[in-house]
C-alpha cells in the first residue's frame, strides 16, 4: 500500500457516493482534506477482519472483495466493492473493529476517512445519518439473502 496526502484532484469519488452527494461545498471540502488517498496492488490486503477500524474507505477505482475466512482457510465472499462505493461502514459504526477482510482484486485507489470525522459529520448532518442508515439497511437485506442462499436452500436450488 502506498499513501498520498495530495488532495488536489480527488476526482468525483466523494460526490459519487450517495452519502456525500449533496453536502454543502465547504463541508465536502473539509471531508476531502481529512481523507488520505491510498493505492493497493492486486491481491494486497486493505485491512484484516478483527483489526481496529482505520475508517471509512471510498473506492476511487479498482475492485475489491470483502471476505470472512474460516480457521481452515475457507473464504466466504460477502460482497464485491467497486468505484463509487464505500466499504467498512460497519467497522466504523459498530465496535471499531473490521467485520471482514478486504482484499484488492486489481490495482485500486481508495480514500480513507477516519472514524472521528465520520462521527462528527453524522452528528452535524442528520440527512447524512439517514443516508448511512439506509445504506446499512440495504446491506443487511443483502446479507439476509446470502444467508438464505447458503443455509435454507438445497445445493441444487443454489
Amino acid at each position: 500500500m502506498s499513501e498520498t496526502t495530495d488532495h488536489a484532484e480527488p476526482g468525483e469519488v466523494f460526490t459519487s457516493v450517495s452519502y456525500f452527494a449533496d453536502l454543502p461545498p465547504d463541508l465536502l471540502s473539509a471531508v476531502v482534506r481529512a481523507a488520505v488517498r491510498r493505492t493497493y496492488q492486486a491481491d494486497e490486503i486493505v485491512f484484516f477482519e478483527g483489526d481496529p477500524s482505520p475508517g471509512l474507505h471510498l473506492v476511487e477505482n479498482g475492485w475489491l472483495k470483502a471476505v470472512r475466512i474460516s480457521t481452515e482457510g475457507r473464504e466466504q465472499i460477502l460482497r464485491f466493492v467497486g468505484p463509487g462505493e464505500v466499504v467498512n461502514e460497519v467497522g466504523v459504526f459498530a465496535g471499531d473493529r473490521n467485520p471482514a477482510t478486504v482484499i484488492a482484486l486489481e490495482p485500486s485507489t481508495l480514500w480513507l476517512v477516519d472514524p472521528g470525522t465520520i462521527h462528527r459529520l453524522l452528528d452535524r448532518y442528520p440527512e447524512l445519518a439517514r443516508r448511512v442508515i439506509e445504506s446499512l439497511a440495504q446491506r443487511v437485506l443483502h446479507l439476509v439473502s446470502l444467508v438464505e442462499d447458503l443455509s435454507l436452500r438445497s445445493v441444487e436450488a443454489r
